[in-house]
């Protein structure tokens, strides 16, 4: 039991939404209108790339793809370039989490055995930045994206079609910075790459398939028996299927308390939405552009851009959907708290470099200031001036 309790507790994040859900029923008595707060297809979707993106890691592709790019370069500014924007398109493809829960102990690898170490933190600083930013392009690159274009009903082109600007332009800050902060060292890493579990690897594919179909709407609701059956549980079933079938330990690799810190929020902002006092006074703040934009990117500071994309999007009507969706992820940048991507790389790199933390903590916000402004500016003349 304590175990079990212990597993929940060191999420902050899922106790916090644990506890608002708890409050809630106490404002809103429970009943079976419950079930149609929760979006059903995000937990399915998210549910189903855990799975892939986890067997994927295992099968040693995303090492096996950075081992043999860097294996082509022989200076630590070129190295730290290539892993930085492995991270960034990476991230497009799978969550920013999964990328630097692969790339960040790559990385410091790397820098260990070509006697860099001292560019290992602004390698790792940058490529966190890459990954958020890659990310930020695609339906299934993050939590909140996922969330967010299902729940607005989001067309794939009129989601990329919002992000693109902030991804083109961190891409360009990304090379700048680059070529600005890491010297051109000559270097000659000494690695073998990984090898890849090939049968395994077509497995994982399939499954990660299977949620890129969902993602995209490819399947329409199907209809059986008078009854319509959205086309996201076929999309469970064959992930139950695949995963009991070729792959059943990668169960335990499911980030449980991140689907259940949606659940709870689902709960929350659910019964919120039963309140039309509150409902009245918070879509009176957002109702602007610029409001729900830096509404999104503000609360993402404090409480990460997943629960806040959850939350504010209860109060943010369909017409303001693209500065919410813009805000969270820019909001990605700032405070470690912003992105639970960031505090994965600082995990590692405590763990490396014990007594850098502060350095790197400094750095990074700086780093992140910088950008936000910049990207902002960049947001607000293409869509908002």
């Amino acid at each position: 039991m304590k175990k079990f309790l212990a597993y929940f507790w060191k999420d902050k994040v899922f106790v916090i939404a644990f506890a608002l859900a708890i409050l809630s029923c106490f404002l809103v008595p429970p009943s079976e209108t419950y079930l149609g707060y929760v979006n059903w297809k995000v937990l399915i979707i998210m549910f189903t790339l855990m799975i892939a993106v986890a067997g994927m890691y295992e099968a040693n592709l995303f090492s096996f793809i950075a081992m043999k790019l860097v294996s082509k370069f022989y200076s630590i500014k070129w190295i730290g370039l290539v892993i930085i924007l492995a991270s960034f398109f990476l991230g497009m493809w799978v969550t920013n989490d999964a990328v630097l829960l692969t790339l960040v102990p790559f990385t410091l690898v790397v820098t260990k055995q070509t006697k860099q170490e001292r560019y290992a933190l602004i390698i790792v600083i940058m490529q966190t930045i890459a990954a958020n930013m890659g990310s930020a392009l695609t339906p299934m690159g993050d939590p909140q994206n996922i969330y967010l274009y299902a729940y607005y009903e989001l067309g794939f082109g009129e989601f990329i079609g919002a992000m693109y600007p902030i991804t083109i332009t961190g891409f360009v800050l990304l090379v700048a910075s680059t070529f600005l902060l890491i010297p051109n060292i000559p270097c000659e890493p000494i690695m073998v790459a990984p090898k890849v579990a090939g049968k395994r690897l077509v497995v994982y594919l399939i499954i990660f398939a299977n949620a890129l179909i969902c993602v995209l709407n490819v399947i329409p609701a199907l209809s059986l028996f008078g009854w319509t059956i959205p086309s996201q549980y076929l999309t469970l079933v064959i992930t139950i299927f695949m995963t009991a079938a070729f792959c059943l330990h990668l169960i335990k690799k499911v980030d449980y308390t991140l689907l259940l810190t949606f659940f709870s929020f689902f709960i929350a902002t659910g019964n919120l939405g039963q309140m039309s006092s509150v409902i009245a006074f918070v879509s009176e703040i957002l109702d602007t552009n610029a409001s729900v934009y830096f509404t999104g990117l503000i609360t993402s500071q404090f409480i990460s851009n997943v629960p806040a994309s959850v939350l504010l999007s209860t109060f943010t009507d369909k017409a303001f959907w693209r500065p919410l969706l813009q805000g969270v992820n820019v909001g990605a940048m700032g405070t470690l708290l912003a992105s639970l991507a960031s505090l994965i790389a600082l995990k590692f790199v405590i763990k490396d470099f014990p007594t850098q933390g502060k350095t790197y903590i400094k750095t990074y916000t700086l780093l992140c200031i910088v950008y936000i402004a910049i990207i902002t500016g960049v947001v607000f003349l293409v869509y908002y001036l």
